[in-house]
């Protein structure tokens, strides 16, 4: 693959352009910006005739990668100041890689000077050469997806900003990490964008509002071409402020976990909160149980308090949360304690966080470009009893580093006993498929269980996150009645989600099988003969589906999920 094309060819359009556009730039004008468009800016974004080279969509199964996903370094910039404490930098370079936006030379060994006083580790930093604009790099940095579950690309955007230097940041940062750039000719910005590492992101409106040359099923399609996202969750802004970004409220904290803002009653906002975190409780995440909406308190709009606590970084096994000395910080660490166990909470403190500007919007992680991928989705609710419940995953190595001997393990432990380590068996015919068995028991049982995996190149991943300090849970009793949980426990599909031949296991010898889409269409249907069957539907399209199987009258319907 020559993975330079793509970005080579963007590269040398983009600065051709843009030195030809900004050759009469004020020298200051990097100093002078705000998060906000200034009038003089609005103005430029009105006249802004964007040069924007689009590529093709990346070729096969797309993800996009999530905050909590493995990092290799973060990306700060620095014109003239860095807008977070030198203390973060310092913290996150203990077991991160930082790479920062600098000028040029003379710039770099400014800040390698300050960081030197600072005792920041410069071994762990790296330098980019893009006189920036301005220090917001999780708006203007490219967004990271996984091709084929094989290996890390980025994805540029137009920046919904007339800032040239920051809007090419991309293109440059390609051939840095010789990695390939594709172009998504969709305005946007970092901010108003969160992902879950499966097919689910969320934006408030205002994506509808900088595309209206674009409309909403071509927006939503190419963000499934580009982005891998098959359910665009776009929303209301309920803070009211200039910006709309979704970061100013809500966070994704993990695939079934979504942090949202709460405002007091009397906050002339409320409703809309409330509004928009009532709408999230009614989804479904990508594991196909609905979300765990956390909420935390910020303060009245009246109150003249900065509250920012969403706009926290993520990054590896700890948690940057913005801290401004008010009453409410604390409580907000607790939050997070309590929603995100086994991860170092860390308050980050300074004067200068605002409710639409705080650290998550001056940093963004690097997706680590050898990480180690663990794919699953989780057992959750109450089942009835069966000799053995199927735990399937899949373990991608993003480096091609094998996995290690020995794993992947699945640990689990039943009703609060100890910890018991299973090596996963490799799924004949596979290479990434790997299934293992819990047993069952007689009684009602409580299931707690994680998935670990080690490659030889020492990368070592959980699923979820943190382990044995966050397992999945779910339950199985002897106690239940015939109803829709009991009836889906004598069909079972693995693996999946697949690429459209999977075996289905039934507890009945004889039956009817019919697959349906989301939209209850008819795809295909056949007859079952036995306990075990092999099907093969090489003509499905990605997406989900549902698998009906009819016996002796009652109906078992299970999810299938084709990559």
């Amino acid at each position: 693959m020559n993975r330079f094309s793509k970005a080579t060819l963007v590269f040398f359009f983009f600065v051709s352009f843009y030195q030809n556009l900004w050759s009469q730039e004020d020298p200051l004008f990097r100093y002078h910006l705000t998060h906000e468009m200034s009038a003089e800016e609005k103005v430029q974004m009105q006249n802004l005739t964007r040069a924007f080279v689009e590529t093709p969509a990346p070729v096969g199964i797309v993800r996009s990668v999530a905050e909590w996903e493995p990092m290799e370094s973060v990306l700060i910039a620095y014109d003239g100041a860095f807008g977070i404490p030198v203390s973060m930098i310092r913290e996150m370079a203990e077991d991160c890689k930082i790479k920062v936006i600098v000028a040029n030379a003379s710039e770099e060994t400014t800040v390698r000077n300050f960081f030197t006083s600072n005792s920041v580790n410069l071994t762990q930093c790296s330098f980019l050469y893009q006189n920036p604009n301005s220090w917001w790099t999780r708006d203007y940095s490219p967004w990271y997806i996984a091709v084929n579950d094989a290996e890390v690309a980025l994805i540029d955007f137009p920046y919904n900003r007339p800032r040239p230097n920051d809007d090419n940041v991309p293109v440059i940062m390609a051939p840095a990490l010789n990695v390939d750039l594709y172009g998504m000719n969709i305005s946007h910005t970092g901010g108003n964008f969160m992902c879950d590492g499966y097919a689910m992101a969320a934006s408030t409106d205002l994506v509808w509002e900088e595309n209206t040359s674009q409309t909403q099923t071509n927006i939503r399609t190419k963000m499934l071409n580009y982005m891998g996202v098959q359910t665009y969750h776009v929303t209301a802004d309920p803070l009211d402020d200039y910006i709309k970004h979704v970061d100013c409220w809500g966070k994704y904290l993990d695939v079934d976990k979504i942090l949202i803002a709460q405002v007091p009653v009397s906050d002339y906002r409320y409703a809309d909160f409330e509004a928009v975190a009532t709408y999230f409780s009614q989804q479904n995440c990508s594991w196909g149980y609905p979300y765990q909406v956390i909420r935390i308190q910020e303060a009245n709009a009246n109150q003249n308090v900065e509250t920012p606590y969403t706009n926290s970084l993520i990054l590896n096994d700890k948690v940057f949360v913005p801290q401004t000395g008010n009453a409410l910080d604390a409580a907000a660490i607790t939050t997070y304690q309590q929603a995100m166990p086994g991860y170092e909470i860390i308050g980050v403190t300074s004067s200068g966080w605002y409710d639409t500007d705080a650290l998550h919007c001056r940093t963004h992680g690097i997706a680590d470009r050898e990480m180690l991928y663990i794919k699953h989705y989780p057992l959750f609710g109450t089942y009835s009893n069966q000799s053995s419940f199927t735990i399937n995953t899949k373990v991608t190595s993003y480096g091609g580093s094998p996995i290690a001997a020995g794993f992947p393990k699945l640990v689990y432990k039943q009703n609060n006993g100890t910890w018991t380590e299973v090596v996963m068996n490799l799924v004949p015919s596979t290479t990434q498929d790997y299934t293992a068995e819990i047993p069952g028991l007689a009684g009602s049982n409580e299931v707690k269980y994680y998935i670990t995996a080690q490659n030889n190149n020492q990368r070592n991943e959980s699923h979820p996150q943190m382990g044995s300090f966050d397992p999945h849970i779910f339950n199985y009793t002897n106690t239940l009645g015939i109803d829709a949980t009991d009836l889906q426990d004598n069909i079972q599909i693995y693996p999946n989600p697949n690429v459209g031949s999977f075996v289905l296991k039934t507890t009945f010898e004889n039956g009817v099988y019919h697959i349906l889409n989301v939209s209850g269409q008819l795809i295909s249907e056949g007859e079952l003969k036995g306990y075990q069957h092999t099907l093969s539907f090489p003509n499905l399209t990605k997406g989900v589906y549902l698998i009906k199987v009819v016996c002796d009258g009652a109906v078992y319907t299970e999810k299938l999920l084709i990559e």
